[in-house]
């Protein structure tokens, strides 16, 4: 699939990505969550801004190891809860 170009601006910056068609809306989502930590951290008075930028993808980062680790128990849940029922419906399915 043909990637498209777009522009976009982080931090006073513009680059300049190439990305598929159909994770362009995410890609721009992810890029407007990040100006807006951004902003967030300089508005807090961190003028730095290697010092903002790294802040929000540290908090990126523990945000996705938080949502990670909240998958796995979840689909830890849904292995159990499918073990169990199998536990109940083999002896009566074999009978």
């Amino acid at each position: 699939m043909e990637e498209l170009p777009i522009r976009v601006k982080i931090a006073d910056r513009h680059y300049k990505l190439f990305v598929e068609p159909e994770s362009e809306a995410i890609v721009r989502e992810a890029v407007k969550l990040i100006q807006e930590e951004f902003e967030r951290y300089k508005n807090m008075g961190v003028n730095d801004t290697q010092e903002a930028l790294a802040r929000v993808a540290f908090n990126c980062l523990v945000t996705k190891l938080r949502g990670d680790r909240q998958l796995q128990r979840l689909q830890q849940m849904v292995f159990d809860k499918i073990t169990q029922l199998d536990q109940v419906v083999t002896p009566v399915s074999t009978t």
